[in-house]
């Protein structure tokens, strides 16, 4: 499934019109949304009767001038249900009607000033801090994320640049992965030149907790703009693979570790060295396995329910009863090894070496884990 986005600088002549027109038919697109149209609301139906029929609309004319955001779709393909529509942000529901899926979809305009564009923020956070669905927010923000992303002309302060930080740091947004033009927009001055990267697709956490992939060709401006049209491709989740046998750095400080690699590596083989060594090898990895499942599977929630427990017989009221604290102490000791397997096995498995991130911070190594795997997904890298 692909979306597309486009700030068009004015949608009122033809020649736009079938600009947008080959945009969809030559990429296949199934919604899009047109930024900055400056259409008056009375011109909207004869526009989408004439060139794009049989497609529904919907747009924020009528809460701030200058016809900031349209949004067309095939109805064929999509359903798009607009649930809030603001002057600088159009949020809707959609769902593809051939595989079922279901995400929520803000198409953004930001205004010219950090003042005018507060609201824009506020909205975001609002709609996003109690989404529990996958989020897509695409757009033109009308402003830069860092200092790299501005070339020319006076560099954006911290001032200009901490809405959108804080913004994207609250919601956990990622930026999809992109390809093709990496700024923009272009001022089209010779005395002045600025190239920027304005326009941007971004995500949330349970995007990838959903097992979803995107990613985001930016094509040149062309003649009708100067902004770069966003082409938005959805992926199918990559097909499930046998995972690569790993050594987990928790095993070794498991009592029985010692003795588990000995029964492995301690097979009776004839032949070569270099077959014995390999026999060995294949050997250890079946008891090293089998003794991962029986002790750290789902780690987590081991994790957990050793720390439940403990505070289950935390509550005991008879402290001078020994049984109780025999069991208690024994109780600690696993929720203390648990928690600390728990946290090495997600340093690992995040591939981090920084430990003063946080005593167990697991969310965040979670969402470190999945942008990884997102970041390494074949289909987010063309040629």
């Amino acid at each position: 499934m692909r979306i597309g986005f486009w700030n068009v600088r004015g949608f009122n002549r033809p020649l736009k019109h079938n600009g947008v027109a080959h945009l969809i038919k030559n990429n296949q697109l199934c919604l899009l949304g047109i930024l900055e149209t400056k259409l008056a609301t009375s011109a909207i139906a004869r526009i989408i009767n004439r060139t794009f029929p049989g497609w529904c609309q919907t747009n924020n004319f009528d809460v701030i001038t200058g016809g900031r955001i349209l949004i067309i779709w095939n109805p064929a393909i999509i359903d798009l249900v607009p649930e809030d529509i603001s002057p600088q942000v159009v949020h809707c529901r959609a769902k593809n009607k051939s595989s079922q899926l279901s995400f929520y979809i803000s198409f953004t305009y930001g205004l010219y000033t950090v003042v005018h564009r507060r609201s824009m923020w506020e909205k975001l956070l609002e709609l996003g801090q109690p989404m529990n669905m996958p989020w897509l927010i695409l757009g033109d923000f009308n402003c830069v994320k860092s200092p790299t992303e501005k070339q020319l002309g006076v560099t954006p302060t911290w001032y200009e640049l901490k809405d959108f930080a804080d913004c994207c740091l609250s919601l956990g947004l990622n930026d999809a992965p992109t390809t093709g033009c990496y700024f923009t927009w272009y001022s089209n001055s010779e005395s002045n030149p600025v190239w920027c990267k304005l326009d941007r697709v971004l995500f949330n956490n349970e995007w990838l907790e959903a097992g979803l992939r995107c990613n985001v060709h930016f094509s040149p401006p062309g003649c009708l703009s100067d902004h770069s049209p966003g082409i938005v491709s959805i992926l199918d989740p990559p097909a499930s693979q046998p995972k690569p046998f790993r050594f987990f750095n928790m095993w070794a400080d498991h009592q029985d570790f010692i003795a588990t690699v000995e029964n492995g590596w301690n097979l009776n083989v004839d032949g070569t060295a270099q077959f014995c060594l390999c026999r060995k090898l294949k050997a250890l990895k079946g008891h090293l396995k089998a003794f991962n499942n029986l002790h750290f599977s789902h780690i987590s929630v081991r994790a957990k329910n050793a720390d439940l427990a403990l505070q289950d017989a935390q509550l005991e009221s008879d402290p001078e009863n020994s049984t109780i604290r025999d069991s208690m102490r024994e109780l600690r000791k696993k929720a203390v090894f648990l928690a600390e397997a728990e946290r090495h096995f997600y340093y690992q498995k995040a591939k981090l070496h920084f430990l003063k991130m946080g005593d167990r911070n697991t969310k965040f190594f979670h969402d470190i884990v999945k942008r990884n795997a997102a970041k390494f997904y074949p289909g987010n890298h063309q040629n």
